[in-house]
């Protein structure tokens, strides 16, 4: 909206696993394949390159040809490894590749665990992150960042929502989220804060590797609630999960980011105005079932 431990698990098993969720702000009923990629029935728009995009790269990737992209591993249809078990397939990696095409370089993934993201970034591992990550004031410190998609965040209970828990009441209540994720550094605090200035209990905040481990701890009865990012819940309850929605809230931008004072942002605006423009952005959102989260301001460092 949107970074585990490195079980990898086919799409099949995802969307079983997964299919433990809530619904969303997107409206994913984009059909998948096998191994996991969008099939919409059409082709899909080819990408050329940007001059202007390519001009504005720092001169090491002009001379290199090659970036390589990070984000995580599990959070269908957002990004999540496909059948054969090490290819990281979804709407980041495929608009990750496209974003590599304009500006005229080579794009390389490499997924792994959210909380990862950062210190790889800081350590030189990685050039971007596409990984639906919030442009928060704190990450502003360490990373710079152009948004280019919104979600919001979705609240699933059991079915029934046996335990009548209400969006802006979880006081209390045992909520999973992803470690490191928006909710878990924001917006659980957030409402924990409200709960306790209110003279109730705080919320009780588990915190999990991965999107699959808290959607199993909901089931299983472990936790009352989850918290995570909306279009990976809306993909999950669409094969047939066995979570209600709750409650959907704060949409707002994510973005790409990528280490602070880079200058990477100017290539990477005109390269997605320029997918904008020949109609693939729009394309690769659509073939996932969540076009309703483009955005058409690609706006630099602006902090949610």
């Amino acid at each position: 909206m949107i970074m585990h431990s490195h079980f990898k698990i086919s799409s099949l098993a995802v969307a079983g696993l997964l299919a433990l969720t809530l619904a969303s702000c997107s409206n994913p009923e984009a059909p998948t394949s096998e191994s996991g990629a969008a099939t919409d029935g059409k082709d899909a728009i080819g990408v050329e390159v940007n001059q202007a995009a390519h001009d504005a790269l720092p001169q090491k990737y002009k001379d290199s040809g090659k970036m390589v992209v990070t984000m995580s591993e599990s959070s269908p249809p957002l990004h999540f490894i496909s059948d054969d078990g090490h290819t990281t397939v979804g709407v980041d990696p495929e608009l990750a590749k496209s974003l590599g095409e304009a500006m005229g370089v080579e794009v390389t993934i490499e997924s792994g665990s959210f909380d990862a993201i950062i210190p790889g970034i800081s350590a030189g591992k990685f050039d971007l992150v596409v990984s639906q990550m919030s442009p928060s004031k704190e990450r502003m410190k360490v990373l710079d960042f152009v948004d280019y998609y919104q979600s919001g965040s979705g609240i699933g209970v059991a079915p029934g929502n046996p335990k009548k828990l209400a969006v802006d009441e979880l006081c209390g209540v045992k909520v999973g989220v992803l470690k490191g994720s928006f909710q878990d550094l924001k917006r659980v605090p957030e409402a924990s804060k409200k709960c306790v200035t209110d003279s109730k209990p705080a919320v009780d905040v588990m915190t999990y590797p991965d999107m699959q481990a808290p959607i199993l701890a909901l089931s299983s009865g472990r936790i009352d609630a989850v918290y995570v990012d909306g279009p990976t819940l809306g993909y999950a309850i669409k094969q047939g999960g066995k979570v209600e929605l709750l409650g959907e809230k704060d949409v707002t931008p994510v973005s790409i980011a990528f280490a602070k004072d880079a200058g990477l942002e100017k290539a990477v605006q005109l390269g997605l105005e320029s997918l904008t423009e020949s109609g693939r952005y729009q394309q690769v959102l659509d073939d996932w079932g969540v076009g309703s989260g483009a955005v058409t301001d690609f706006a630099f460092n602006k902090a949610q």
